[in-house]
């Protein structure tokens, strides 16, 4: 039950932001944020992911719908731990060097610039997604997101990770659905109520 409502959480989550990307495309602080979100959300379905493995053994279609978008997946989780989840001093560093832009934004809090900032810093965190040599491990080159070529690829990529999980968990959802005995809705429990009653909170650590 725990998988699924977890499940539950993440598949709304991505629904939402599918909703949003094709009501409004990618060029507002709105967006950025959605994106945030996708970053977040795609960061947790990876490690969920690494959790029910075990289903795949009797499932195998949800492993084969995990890895066709699998190498997208990781670098969403990448961009996530970088740029939303821990701001990398080392990424604003390199960010205003590749940027240089982003100096004459710094006293600006408007929402358009504020726009460019994030873009800016987004950008950069892309194009640090390299093997050794340099080569980039999802893109065939660095990224432009001003460029409207560039950020038409970055969008077709972005929403293409969106619904990709989205898929995933759909038929997560129905496998893990089988095995649970769903509680008649016309008839309430009393004792879920009276063990929720003797709930007792505690901190929930790391």
């Amino acid at each position: 039950m725990k998988e699924l409502i977890k499940a539950r959480l993440l598949l709304a989550d991505l629904k939402e932001i599918d909703k949003h990307y094709e009501e409004t495309g990618f060029s507002t602080m709105t967006s950025i944020v959605m994106f945030k979100q996708v970053l977040i959300a795609t960061a947790n379905l990876v490690d969920f992911e690494q959790k029910i493995k075990p289903l795949y053994a009797k499932h195998r279609h949800l492993s084969a719908s995990y890895r066709d978008t699998a190498r997208e997946f990781e670098f969403a989780k990448y961009l996530r731990n970088k740029f939303v989840g821990h701001i990398k001093p080392e990424l604003i560093e390199k960010a205003v060097e590749w940027r240089p832009e982003l100096n004459y934004l710094l006293k600006r809090d408007d929402a358009l610039s504020m726009y460019f900032m994030n873009l800016f810093v987004l950008e950069t965190a892309i194009n640090t997604y390299v093997n050794v040599d340099g080569t980039h491990k999802v893109f065939d080159s660095n990224i432009h997101l001003i460029y409207t070529p560039d950020l038409d690829r970055f969008v077709v990529f972005l929403t293409g990770i969106v619904k990709a999980g989205i898929a995933y968990l759909q038929k997560l959802i129905a496998t893990l659905s089988k095995d649970i005995q769903f509680p008649d809705e016309n008839k309430m429990d009393l004792k879920l109520w009276v063990a929720a009653g003797r709930t007792e909170f505690k901190f929930i650590r790391k």
